[in-house]
């Protein structure tokens, strides 16, 4: 497997085209029994403020309250318990946020008196989502540059390798123009950029592919068929088959996840 090929590598003046997408959300949501798995390690982004006390998150042995004090940020894939211990009124976005959002390897917490009016309903759909995507940007631009785990990356050839292919992992882009542009070998690029990520660049690359099919997938106007070319793949048999080994369940059943309400 390869990330495929591309005559010309892009040039790096580029400027990040940040991609959010909302996938659902409650301004005003009344909870007396808050029915929710007792372990959580999703795909996606939870943004959390409690008008009112009443439920906690635990992190192994980390406690944030969810309280009227702060809105919290809980990033993908990090495994957490919700504990209810009253009843509470609750405000929530779960979104989807591609690199270098998604790379946030903490749970943050931003005081809600300077955020919560973007926190709201207004008089239509339209604007009520503009609001919460106000929201999302202000509190990215707020976190430190360290709590993204791209920021560890201490080789700049590996951290331009990095960025090269998230930005590009859907597209025609080959490891040996990628290493040609370094001046690195494709066995040098390879070892050091599992060395820094955890990850080969192959693997990187197929985990870009799906968190971007994830977000094709909130939006039910895209065909999966579609989404499958979009994201690079051959077919949306091939496309069904990645997706289910990495998330466990289908396209088509994470669709019904995600647009839920």
């Amino acid at each position: 497997m390869q990330l495929a090929y591309r005559e010309n590598l892009p040039q790096e003046n580029w400027m990040y085209k940040p991609e959010i997408q909302l996938i659902k959300y409650n301004i005003d949501f009344q909870v007396d029994k808050w029915r929710v798995p007792p372990k959580r390690n999703n795909p996606f982004f939870y943004c959390y403020w409690n008008k009112t006390p009443g439920g906690e998150i635990y992190v192994g042995e980390e406690v944030y309250p969810l309280s009227p004090e702060y809105i919290m940020l809980i990033p993908p894939n990090l495994e957490h318990t919700p504990v209810q211990t009253a009843p509470f009124n609750h405000s929530f976005i779960h979104f989807i946020a591609l690199p270098p959002f998604d790379s946030l390897n903490s749970i943050e917490l931003f005081p809600a008196e300077k955020y919560k009016h973007l926190f709201r309903k207004c008089e239509n759909e339209f604007k009520t989502s503009l609001s919460l995507y106000s929201l999302i940007f202000e509190l990215m631009l707020q976190i430190p540059d360290e709590h993204f785990s791209h920021s560890q990356i201490s080789d700049e050839r590996i951290f331009r390798a990095w960025r090269l292919i998230s930005l590009y992992s859907t597209q025609k882009l080959q490891l040996k123009d990628i290493a040609e542009k370094l001046n690195m070998s494709v066995s040098s690029l390879c070892h050091l950029f599992k060395e820094e990520t955890g990850l080969s660049p192959i693997h990187y690359a197929m985990e870009r592919r799906l968190e971007k099919a994830l977000m094709l997938l909130a939006d039910v106007h895209v065909p999966i068929e579609d989404v499958a070319r979009k994201t690079g793949f051959a077919d949306r048999y091939h496309f069904s088959k990645t997706f289910k080994a990495r998330y466990g369940i289908t396209p088509v059943q994470m669709r019904s996840s995600l647009t839920a309400r």
